[in-house]
């Protein structure tokens, strides 16, 4: 795990509940061709969402 000064807050919308809810990813990029994908606990439904590192849009999230 990184350590936690390199790390980068998010704020993305959960959806199911569709409480704003605040995350860390990490700072560094993944290599180019390795797993983009990041889970992050939600503190709204207490399960897990996975987010892209590379554009911070989580998996199966509708973009407006």
């Amino acid at each position: 795990m990184a350590d936690r000064k390199t790390w980068r807050p998010i704020i993305f919308s959960c959806p199911n509940t569709g409480d704003r809810v605040q995350g860390l990813l990490p700072g560094d990029m993944p290599e180019p061709g390795a797993d983009d994908l990041h889970p992050v606990s939600c503190a709204a439904c207490d399960g897990v969402h996975f987010i892209n590192l590379r554009t911070g849009v989580m998996i199966g999230a509708e973009r407006s």
